[in-house]
C-alpha cells in the first residue's frame, strides 16, 4: 500500500485532516498530489467544521526541498509556475469550503505549513508552536497565498517584515501579531480546535 502523506476522516460532526508524513510532515510533490485527489470529498462533506493537524510532534516544517528545487529547476518555467500554481490551488480550495476550517498547530509550522495554517479560518496554536515564512533565507517568496492571507491577518507593514527577514515567531508573538486566535497548552490542543468547529460550525 503507497504511503500517505495527508489523510481525511470524520469523527461525529468534525472532519479531519491530517498531515501524516511525520517527523516533520514535509509538503512535497506526493502530498499537494494527494491534497488535490481529496478536495472534491472535502467539499461534499456534511460537517461543521474540519480540524486540519499534523500528525507527531510538528503540524509541518513546509516543503520539502528537494522536490522544491527540482520544481524551481525545471528547464521549462511554465511548468514550474503550473506546478506552483497547482499547489496553491488545493489551499484556496481549503479557504472556499462552506464550513469553517481550524488549524490546530504545534511544533514547527513553516514555510508552506504556516500558509496552510492561514488558508484556515481559524488558527489555534499550542504553547510549544513556532511560526514563520522562512523563505526569504532561501532567496524565494511564499508561492501558496501566504503573502496575501498574511497581509490580511497581520497588516501590510507587519507583514512585509515577516516575509523579507525570513522571521519566525513563538506562539504567544504570533498571537499577538494576529496571525492565531487562541494559545493553548498543547494537551489542550486538539479539544480547543473541536470546540471551534462546534461553536462556529
Amino acid at each position: 500500500m503507497p504511503e500517505r502523506h495527508v489523510a481525511l476522516h470524520c469523527e461525529g460532526t468534525t472532519a479531519f485532516l491530517t498531515l501524516c508524513a511525520p517527523p516533520k510532515n514535509e509538503m512535497g510533490a506526493a502530498f499537494f498530489d494527494e491534497l488535490l485527489r481529496l478536495v472534491p470529498a472535502i467539499e461534499q462533506l456534511r460537517v461543521k467544521g474540519l480540524v486540519v493537524r499534523g500528525q507527531g510532534r510538528h503540524f509541518s516544517s513546509g516543503a520539502n526541498l528537494r522536490d522544491l528545487r527540482a520544481m524551481l529547476g525545471k528547464e521549462n518555467a511554465a511548468e514550474g509556475m503550473r506546478s506552483l500554481r497547482d499547489n496553491s490551488r488545493g489551499f484556496c480550495s481549503l479557504a472556499a469550503l462552506p464550513f469553517p476550517t481550524v488549524a490546530a498547530i504545534q511544533g514547527c509550522c513553516l514555510g508552506s505549513g504556516l500558509e496552510l495554517a492561514l488558508a484556515c479560518t481559524f488558527r489555534v496554536a499550542a504553547k510549544n508552536a513556532v511560526l514563520g515564512l522562512p523563505e526569504a533565507t532561501f532567496g524565494l517568496l511564499p508561492g501558496c497565498g501566504g503573502t496575501v492571507r498574511l497581509t490580511r491577518l497581520a497588516g501590510y507593514r507587519r507583514a512585509i517584515e515577516l516575509i523579507l527577514a525570513g522571521e519566525s515567531l513563538l506562539a504567544s508573538d504570533a498571537l499577538d501579531a494576529g496571525l492565531v486566535d487562541a494559545v493553548v497548552d498543547k494537551s489542550d490542543l486538539g479539544s480547543t480546535a473541536v470546540r471551534f468547529v462546534e461553536r462556529l460550525g
